[in-house]
């Protein structure tokens, strides 16, 4: 009588195989195990560790080592060839006999049956939750979740190389800096080595690689990620991620702001832009870019932030407190300044201090086309912009205040 009831268990399990198969034909849904092998040639080897007896949740075993074909994601069984073994561990459960714990890899948040396949699959057929496990754990750098097919291990494959050679994994290992586009990761890590570089100029010192991660990661990589956030961008992109948003917003944005310092910017960066992501959607993204004013907003902060660093200026004129309206004119500004300086040096025949010619040039170019701005009451005429916007467009017309005046009214 046992050996009937668990022939009939098998025989119920085996059509809710086939019945669930047609029904992911139609859905979709996942239903192959992963096999262990190809996973773990697939992804780089940190290490292994055996950590002992565990009891771990049946619906994270997601793949077999050699057993992947005769079980589905469910654990269902797919094939007659092996229904003995099934039939004898359920008779064993009707006979209460206990079972030896089952041998398990674990890999990320998942684990891959070594030795009880058939154990496993009997535990699910009667809605069991959890199993015991002795477990080997597999360290890989990227975590693994129970809804991956292995087309999506495979995708990983280029992430855990990147992964490996950056470090991120271990400095942020809640990071998920995963491309769509795995052929993109050199475009990631070169932004990462750009910022090494400018990060190692401005202290001028080679900086530690990981220091210089961080500094990529939290000051650059994090608040472009917060802003596309925020402006739910990511959701006019379905089956995109956020790093792919990153890279195309960060370029479009970099090459926006060399661009603006040319009378025909915007277009040329965005035929850069598509020049270097030959996608359907990068045209989509500059569509949505276009209309974002947060984007220009951002760029005049990034600048404003740039300029009062090179200048000092802050601390050498505490009130001067420059306020551009438009992208890319602060460089304009330092140009001013540089030239300033040269000539101050030229004048002198001497080195001048840079801090010195700041002040210079403040003093004596700027603060007075400021006060004949505010004198003549120009700004009425210029209800969207700031007293420094036209302080900057005389210097860069290579105007006397007079004539700029006189233009201008």
């Amino acid at each position: 009588m046992l050996d009937q009831t668990a022939f009939e268990d098998f025989n119920r399990a085996y059509r809710r195989a086939f019945w669930r198969k047609i029904r992911t034909w139609f859905t979709g849904e996942k239903n192959e195990l992963l096999p262990y092998d190809e996973v773990r040639r697939e992804l780089p080897l940190e290490g292994q560790r055996e950590i002992g007896l565990r009891t771990i949740p049946i619906e994270k075993i997601v793949g077999s080592v050699g057993r992947y074909r005769d079980f589905d994601r469910a654990f269902l069984p797919t094939q007659r060839t092996t229904s003995a073994r099934w039939i004898s561990i359920k008779r064993a459960e009707y006979q209460a006999i206990e079972l030896p714990p089952i041998e398990a890899y674990k890999i990320g948040d998942v684990y891959f049956v070594k030795d009880g396949n058939h154990r496993v699959s009997v535990a699910r057929e009667r809605k069991q939750t959890f199993i015991d496990a002795f477990i080997i754990e597999i360290d890989v750098p990227i975590k693994l979740t129970a809804d991956m097919r292995i087309d999506d291990v495979r995708a990983s494959k280029e992430y855990a190389a990147f992964l490996q050679q950056t470090g991120l994994g271990k400095l942020y290992p809640d990071a998920d800096l995963q491309l769509s586009m795995p052929e993109q990761y050199a475009r990631l890590l070169e932004h990462i080595n750009t910022h090494r570089w400018y990060f190692s100029l401005d202290r001028q010192i080679e900086a530690p690689y990981d220091q210089a991660l961080r500094s990529w990661y939290d000051n650059v990589y994090q608040p472009l990620v917060d802003l596309i956030q925020e402006h739910k961008l990511l959701k006019a992109f379905p089956g995109h991620t956020l790093t792919d948003l990153y890279l195309w917003v960060s370029e479009y944005q970099w090459l926006l702001r060399e661009e603006y310092k040319r009378e025909d910017g915007q277009e040329d960066a965005i035929a850069q832009l598509l020049e270097i992501y030959k996608v359907r959607d990068a045209r989509k993204v500059i569509r949505e870019l276009r209309q974002a004013t947060w984007l220009d907003q951002m760029i005049l902060e990034q600048d404003r932030a740039a300029f009062l660093a090179a200048t000092r200026i802050e601390a050498i004129r505490p009130e001067a407190n420059i306020m551009l309206s438009l992208p890319g004119k602060y460089e304009h500004l330092l140009q001013h300044i540089n030239v300033h300086h040269y000539y101050l040096g030229q004048e002198r025949q001497a080195d001048v201090p840079y801090d010195e010619a700041v002040a210079s040039f403040y003093d004596n170019v700027y603060q007075p086309l400021l006060e004949l701005i505010r004198e003549q009451g120009v700004m009425r005429h210029f209800p969207n912009r700031t007293e420094h916007d036209l302080c900057l467009w005389i210097l860069d017309h290579y105007l006397s205040a007079d004539e700029a005046l006189a233009e201008l009214l």
